[in-house]
């Protein structure tokens, strides 16, 4: 055994050397990889079959101590030992239920980070390169022992000069070339795992590593958070009882960021019944309008980054990680808690398939019913006060995946995000309803969404579309003419008689010039949405008759379509 492990260490440094220049650093994470059963990653050579490296990765027979021990655990020590950047990594695909088997899944969402405090003398260099100045010059004071160590940073206590109280958080010195390295790791793992593992290909384990390193770079310059602070500051500003850190901006760079400090009590803490429910309330509230109304949600609203404040305000740290919602998906993601509500079980997977990403092996018949068993055991029947999202969502994301549709990481975060919102909620006031708590949002979306203004800016879009495919049309089929002229159509008839192509001309002719009028229309409903006399809703007699002429036309070319004519 003993052999067997030295010479994957010595296999597996020569395989790393490609990957790693730093031959320490590469016999390090080959040893690593040995120790904890997964030596196949680097060390196959042409005698070593798929299968036996496949045997042998699951297995981990490969070193008694592996050999004890499940898979799951070997994956999340192997990543505690490999370091910060795999450690992330880990935390990431902790919040992919879709992609992610359950045991995995519950060993990695408790991943931390295992690192040692930053040496004062290294966090006064940082602030002083950025600033030219030492932090004792900077502030009036400086806390030498930090609040908080983690991986990307630290964080440090202080007052400014004109007594103002802030927290520093400084960026580990040296770490960028060492993220770049892991990064050229991960890269090379994956390769490796799909070589060994080719039906891992329908996760795309690539484009989730790209997308690990596109954020990952991204946390490692404060100036994008500090961005995002101020973002969430303005969208909050009509909110006073939300409490937003603002940033400190000639006290900030690329790899220090210097915000206000937040102080309170933690929500879980709270005694008092009437404050734990107003104290919820505010939460949500919170939660839910970075959600439905401004698509610009803090990714981890967990325990530990919410406080009450003495002053009653809620204060949120913290926004290193942030997810991203367009309209569109916000409106998506109204119209599956509309379904849910109204227990439109085939309308959940219909919604479901359209934001997911299918598969070719996708059926669609067999994910409908893995949607529907799964909303029939987590919602119908149930009062939405015992509705649990949490376990819903995963049971969801797993059954679609499981059927070949995935979703983008941003839905997956969202989901991730609410289900932290939920628990925390119920957590500080037991009996809340979370989602009766979403009711306004999502009314107001829906409001938004069909008011007169929204559908004449649609009607307006839609008809500029309309009117330029018009446009297009008789030249597409003046070339296609011109080209049957010249007999360039006939090599690709599938029938001697040129009549049944006629006639389907004829009838694309026909269909083209009914769009023309229907965009005409269309576009006459756009400009006269809003122009008196009313006659019902905000909509003037002129642009119902012309709305008319738009749904007539369409429905004449859509029964065409469907009848095959």
């Amino acid at each position: 055994m003993a052999r067997s492990l030295i010479r994957t260490i010595y296999s597996g440094t020569r395989s790393l050397a490609a990957v790693v220049k730093d031959a320490r650093r590469a016999q390090q994470i080959a040893s690593l990889l040995a120790r904890h059963g997964f030596a196949a990653l680097v060390a196959r050579d042409r005698t070593t079959t798929t299968a036996a490296a496949r045997a042998e990765l699951l297995s981990g027979a490969d070193t008694a101590e592996a050999a004890h021990t499940d898979l799951a655990q070997r994956v999340v020590r192997l990543l505690e030992e490999l370091g910060p950047t795999f450690v992330k990594f880990g935390q990431i695909l902790s919040t992919r239920p879709d992609l992610i088997p359950p045991q995995l899944l519950e060993r990695l969402e408790v991943l931390q980070d295992h690192v040692r405090p930053v040496p004062i003398d290294a966090v006064r260099r940082q602030i002083e390169g950025s600033f030219g100045a030492p932090p004792e010059q900077l502030f009036a004071s400086f806390d030498v022992e930090p609040i908080a160590s983690a991986s990307i940073a630290q964080v440090h206590g202080a007052v400014t000069k004109d007594g103002r109280d802030v927290v520093i958080k400084v960026q580990r010195p040296g770490l960028r070339p060492v993220v770049e390295a892991d990064l050229s790791l991960l890269r090379f793992f994956a390769d490796q795992v799909l070589a060994i593992f080719p039906e891992a290909a329908a996760f795309d384990l690539g484009g989730m590593v790209k997308e690990f390193e596109a954020s990952l770079l991204r946390e490692l310059d404060f100036t994008i958070e500090a961005q995002s602070l101020r973002r969430f500051e303005k969208n909050f500003r009509d909110k006073p009882h939300i409490h937003i850190p603002r940033v400190e901006g000639a006290l900030s760079s690329r790899t220090v960021l210097t915000m206000e400090r937040v102080r309170g009590r933690k929500l879980t803490s709270l005694t008092e019944r009437g404050e734990r429910e107003r104290v919820a309330q505010l939460y949500l509230d919170a939660a839910y309008q970075m959600l439905f109304k401004d698509g610009f949600f803090h990714g981890d609203l967990h325990p530990g980054n919410v406080f009450l404040e003495d002053d009653g305000r809620l204060g949120l740290i913290d926004f290193g990680m942030v997810g991203r919602l367009s309209r569109q998906m916000r409106e998506r993601l109204v119209d599956v808690l509309f379904a849910l509500m109204s227990e439109d079980l085939e309308g959940v997977a219909r919604i479901w398939y359209q934001l997911g990403r299918a598969s070719a092996r996708m059926q669609y018949g067999e994910f409908e019913g893995a949607v529907v068993d799964v909303l029939e055991r987590h919602i119908v029947g149930r009062p939405m006060e015992e509705w649990d999202l949490a376990p819903f969502f995963t049971d969801l994301a797993t059954a679609a995946m499981r059927h070949g549709v995935r979703l983008p990481s941003d839905f997956t975060m969202m989901f991730k995000a609410m289900a932290t919102t939920e628990g925390l909620a119920r957590a500080v006031a037991q009996g809340i309803n979370p989602i009766e708590a979403a009711r306004p949002y999502i009314e107001a979306l829906l409001k938004e969404r069909y008011s007169t203004d929204r559908m004449k800016r649609v009607a307006l879009v839609e008809g500029v579309r309309l009117v330029e495919l018009a446009r297009e049309l008789p030249h597409t089929v003046e070339r296609i003419v011109s080209k049957l002229e010249q007999g360039d159509l006939g090599v690709r008839l599938k029938h001697d008689d040129v009549a049944p192509e006629m006639t389907r001309l004829v009838r694309a002719l026909n269909r083209g010039a009914v769009a023309i009028i229907s965009a005409a229309a269309l576009l006459t409903a756009a400009l006269t949405i809003g122009k008196g006399p009313y006659l019902w809703y905000g909509f003037s007699p002129m642009s119902i008759a012309a709305l008319a002429i738009v749904f007539g036309g369409l429905t004449w070319i859509g029964v065409g379509l469907l009848r095959g004519r």
